[in-house]
């Protein structure tokens, strides 16, 4: 039988702090190695970061400067539709004034022209227009020729007869067009006046006749006292 040895193993009290120096040398070299590692990240973290708000700064300002030009975009298209709109207007003004004017002119040549035309106030070219919502337009010039052509002060009164059941009704413009306060209505021309409006027939009311009457306005007396049929033009 084999005889086994004993291993004797010399024991050195120096061994023990070594190899305890040894691991905390490692431990040190790791936590400087981590720290400088960590440190390296974080201040590669700490760029990234002040470039990002660098970056939302300017992003900021740029929608900020956007946000004025919008703004300026915007009141200016409203300026722009507010000229266009008041262009507009102005256009269809002058439209209105030109067809006036050549009416106006129309009316003077056949002043000048028409040799019959009564001395004195006149009424002629009344015009009535069916509307679609059951009213009616009406239209009528006043004339007047006098030796003396000048602007006067005249009076004029206008009355749609009628029936209504099987009464014969006399209804004056007052009662059917809301923009006549009271009769009568006061002109002021030297040639000629163009009146028009729109009247509004009480429900039942046949329309057969339109009166109209003129008198100077220091005058109590009618000058022009003229009747003329409801007739509706196409």
């Amino acid at each position: 039988m084999t005889e086994r040895k004993p291993i004797v193993i010399t024991y050195r009290p120096g061994q023990g702090y070594w190899l305890v120096g040894g691991l905390l040398v490692v431990v040190i070299v790791a936590l400087f190695l981590g720290r400088y590692w960590g440190s390296k990240v974080f201040g590669r973290e700490m760029l990234e970061k002040v470039e990002l708000e660098k970056r939302t700064t300017q992003l900021e300002a740029e929608l900020i400067e956007n946000n004025r030009n919008l703004s300026r975009i915007s009141l200016s298209a409203e300026v722009d539709a507010v000229a266009l709109e008041n262009t507009r207007q102005e256009m269809i003004g002058l439209q209105r004034q030109i067809y006036r004017r050549g009416e106006e002119l129309k009316l003077y040549q056949e002043l000048l022209q028409d040799k019959n035309q009564p001395k004195g106030l006149s009424v002629s070219d009344l015009n009535l227009v069916a509307m679609d919502d059951g009213r009616f337009k009406y239209r009528w010039v006043a004339r007047q020729k006098t030796v003396k052509m000048q602007t006067l002060s005249v009076y004029s009164e206008m009355w749609v007869l009628g029936t209504q059941g099987d009464q014969e009704v006399s209804l004056p413009l007052d009662m059917l067009d809301d923009q006549v306060k009271k009769l009568p209505i006061k002109l002021e021309f030297k040639y000629f006046s163009i009146n028009q409006g729109i009247v509004q027939l009480p429900e039942g009311f046949e329309p057969e006749q339109v009166r109209i009457t003129l008198r100077y306005t220091w005058m109590k007396e009618v000058q022009s006292d003229q009747k003329f049929a409801w007739k509706l033009e196409e």
